[in-house]
């Protein structure tokens, strides 16, 4: 992996901070990791969006006049967390409300809605769309849908050329949805993604293949096939087969109008990408199908893949006056110069960097410095620390000393496991380990911080650590098996068998209802998630309980009713979870999820086994 970096840790920073820098009408708000406009128009609907990084410019390079308002930024293709997306929200909250456009995946999905909810408890005015634009997918039975991806720039501009003109939240909302109704992608790859945390392709593809309806995230496509050049027409039959499924799925009549987005995903020449427009161009022609603009460029990448993706928005006259209506953001710009807002900030900016005698990046800069100092300021009543006391005990119970080891030892298994379980995530986004271990990580860093009166106030405060920096749809369904898990466990300074399996059926049903919370069911076995591991050991806890078995005895049949249920995962076809979108071809791989339960819980259980 050759990458222009510091570290892993710090990619998405340094990214964001380069960012604002080069462009001061815009600040990085490092605490949230968001990217939004200095000043918040008051006056207009916020726009607020956001995800996994890694598909830059999307989406903060799309924060300016006639796009959004602000951008969350997860880790690598990992979704932000729903403190990051409620803080956004906050800071973005106008009189006319807010609007979040959401890419439809189930992290994002966990996590903006979450975010939202606690922002409408807060009384703000909040609503959310759902892009699902990619045909790759074609049963949308699979997980929560088809997936959010390039079509997603069509819907930011549109709603955003919206909100600019006034429209109210439910007009914006309005824009937003018959876009998502008439927009459709499909993407192809000739190489895979390299994720930084993993160091290495996320998939291997032969020189002489191609993935056929990739997704943003190296997911597979539809099929992989061999590409021929033979016949000297590859791009235009190409061209052709994706244009037909566009055109066969949104039922475009001939002599009907589209806006054209012909998407890189990071690793292909721009020149490839004007021949693909060429040929999708004749295609479209071909079929009767008018173009009113065409789009050219890398708007919603994979990293550095090699491939393209093709959008089709029909356009009728409301629709073609939202996308002509003028814009200004780093990635996109037609119609007019920079906006009165931004004008300001960098007026603003250049009086400030003429008074303190410095340059204007470093007094953005001194800025922002004072803004995180007086938050730093704020939050010093969360650095107090909390020790356990007393001599760590594991008999036929476990004391509180012991416990906090035992999930002390469970985060070091994370840790450890960062990269073997990123590469078990062959079927997902492949940054599952990456995911978990930037959460328990930072639970690590925060150790002295977590309370530790009772068992159950110990997992609740570790839920919020988890929920916070765990990236994707691991912060919510691992923060909120935490925190259930820790309500039944108030008050309890030990636990015995029977306590562990209330314990671990209480984290599952954490799971279960946080599914159903966002997507209107909860994760069952057979799903192919991480449940297929979590409810067979609960099950087998609870059963060895109730026969009185010693605890050792039932924490290794939990372990090993883990290990049988992530095992049986490769015989399941995913319905949910990270790999629901690729349905069959998930047969023959465990759920990441899965398997990693099963490694946490029987190292868990050998590190009982031989407690000192």
């Amino acid at each position: 992996m050759k990458k222009i970096m510091n570290t892993p840790e710090t990619f998405v920073y340094d990214m964001c901070h380069g960012l604002a820098k080069a462009h001061p009408e815009l600040e990085f708000v490092e605490k949230y990791k968001i990217v939004k406009k200095v000043d918040i128009n008051d006056d207009k609907v916020s726009i607020i969006s956001g995800g996994g990084s890694g598909h830059e410019p999307a989406h903060a390079g799309f924060v300016g006049k006639g796009m959004i308002d602000c951008a969350v930024c997860g880790d690598v293709f990992a979704s932000p967390s729903q403190v990051q997306v409620y803080n956004a929200i906050k800071q973005c909250a106008t009189d006319k409300g807010v609007l979040l456009v959401i890419k439809n995946y189930s992290g994002d999905c966990m996590n903006f809605n979450n975010a939202m909810s606690d922002a409408q408890d807060d009384g703000i005015k909040v609503d959310a769309v759902y892009v699902n634009d990619d045909i790759a997918v074609k049963d949308s039975l699979y997980t929560v849908g088809r997936r959010g991806v390039a079509g997603t720039v069509l819907v930011h501009k549109c709603a955003g050329a919206a909100a600019e003109q006034g429209k109210s939240l439910e007009e914006v909302k309005a824009v937003a949805n018959k876009v998502i109704e008439n927009v459709r992608s499909f993407g192809f790859a000739f190489t895979s993604c390299t994720v930084p945390a993993a160091g290495h392709p996320t998939f291997e593809i032969g020189d002489d293949e191609m993935e056929f309806g990739v997704g943003i995230h190296g997911e597979p496509g539809r099929f992989r096939e061999k590409i021929d050049y033979s016949k000297g027409t590859f791009a235009d039959d190409l061209s052709k087969r994706i244009v037909k499924d566009l055109i066969e799925d949104l039922g475009i009549k001939k002599g009907e109008d589209v806006v054209l987005l012909i998407n890189g995903f990071g690793g292909s020449p721009l020149q490839e990408l004007y021949i693909l427009n060429n040929s999708v161009n004749k295609a479209l022609d071909e079929a009767g199908i008018k173009i009113h603009r065409t789009i050219v460029g890398n708007f919603m990448t994979s990293i550095d893949m090699a491939g393209a993706s093709i959008t089709v928005l029909r356009a009728d006259s409301e629709i073609k006056a939202l996308i002509d209506y003028p814009v200004s953001t780093p990635a996109l710009t037609w119609g007019a110069a920079m906006d009165a807002s931004a004008e300001a900030a960098v007026e603003a900016m250049k009086a400030i960097s003429k008074a303190l005698g410095v340059t204007p990046v470093e007094a953005s800069s001194c800025q922002k410095k004072g803004k995180k100092k007086a938050a730093q300021n704020a939050d010093d009543d969360a650095n107090a620390v909390y020790e356990v006391k007393g001599k760590a005990v594991i008999g036929e119970t476990i004391n509180l000393p012991a416990f906090v080891k035992i999930v002390e030892k469970m985060a070091d298994v994370i840790i450890e496991n960062e990269v073997p379980f990123c590469e078990a995530d062959q079927m997902g986004d492949g940054d599952f380990g990456m995911s978990i271990a930037k959460g328990f990580k930072q639970l690590k860093a925060d150790w002295a911080t977590r309370k530790k009166g009772d068992i159950g106030q110990f997992l609740v405060s570790c839920s919020e650590i988890i929920k916070e920096y765990c990236g994707g749809a691991s912060g919510p369904i691992w923060g909120s098996a935490f925190k259930y898990a820790g309500k039944a466990m108030e008050g309890k300074q030990e636990v015995n068998l029977k306590d562990i399996a209330f314990l671990f059926m209480e984290a599952n049903r954490g799971v279960f209802e946080t599914g159903k919370k966002s997507f209107g069911k909860g994760a069952d076995i057979g799903d192919k998630t991480l449940v297929d591991a979590l409810k067979p050991c609960a099950l087998a806890l609870t059963k060895a309980a109730e026969e009185g078995k010693k605890l050792q005895q039932g924490l290794d049949l939990g372990a090993k009713a883990a290990h049988e249920g992530a095992e049986a995962t490769k015989s399941h076809v995913a319905s949910l979870g990270r790999a629901g979108t690729v349905g069959e071809r998930s047969i023959g791989f465990p759920d990441a999820g899965a398997h990693g339960l099963d490694v946490i819980f029987n190292e868990l259980a050998k590190y009982i086994k031989n407690f000192k």
